[in-house]
């Protein structure tokens, strides 16, 4: 869990780096919890020791989801090229609606397609990120645009890790990852963030992740 850890801990700097620098997500973000709990998760999703962990050691903060019935999740952006939101535990069972759960109402049925150990843990435009909670390391799949999952990375510290690149240089781009004129991604960005996600991930990870994120 070690390796987890520490990725946690590169995220969390490079997120918070970030959104210092532009003024974004005030109290609506990702934190480390200053004593680990017990997270409140739907009994009929097992989580796996690393969303255990995760879950335990860090909070998704959402001021303007207190008190409402809206979905709590922390908001983490890739420049202006993608926005996350990554779903509280306590909302992981809606989370999983139209894709381990389908029907447009209460009682919603179990999919016969969709493996319940597969737990969409966060999205981006609506296109889920999910953790095999029943393989070693917790492996990471994104599917876009409603095709099949794919592998973007082996664990979900190398996910994280994966992010806190991704981050610090769209950072040092001042967020600016997409040309305005062609919204295609900057070429530059590109060259600096792909032969670290490719040491990371590997070659097909890498593509996966970044047709995940349209780049």
């Amino acid at each position: 869990m070690q390796q987890l850890k520490q990725a946690l801990t590169r995220f969390i700097e490079q997120q918070d780096q970030y959104n210092e620098a532009y003024g974004l997500f005030q109290n609506h973000d990702m934190r480390p919890r200053v004593l680990p709990v017990q997270p409140e998760v739907d009994k009929r999703i097992s989580l796996s020791p690393e969303l255990q962990y995760f879950y335990s050691h860090y909070e998704m903060v959402d001021a303007q989801a207190e008190g409402t019935m809206k979905m709590k999740s922390a908001a983490v952006e890739i420049g202006d090229a993608a926005l996350f939101f990554f779903a509280a535990p306590e909302h992981l069972h809606r989370q999983q609606l139209g894709f381990r759960w389908i029907g447009m109402q209460e009682p919603f049925e179990e999919s016969d397609s969709w493996p319940p150990h597969h737990i969409v843990i966060a999205n981006v435009n609506d296109d889920p990120i999910i953790v095999d909670a029943a393989a070693p390391a917790s492996p990471v799949y994104a599917a876009f645009e409603g095709g099949e999952p794919q592998r973007v990375a082996d664990s979900l510290a190398d996910f994280f890790d994966a992010l806190a690149i991704l981050i610090e240089s769209a950072r040092s781009l001042g967020g600016e990852v997409k040309d305005e004129e062609t919204y295609e991604t900057k070429p530059e960005y590109l060259s600096e963030v792909q032969p670290k996600l490719e040491e990371l991930l590997g070659e097909k990870q890498t593509v996966h992740l970044l047709e995940y994120l349209s780049m």
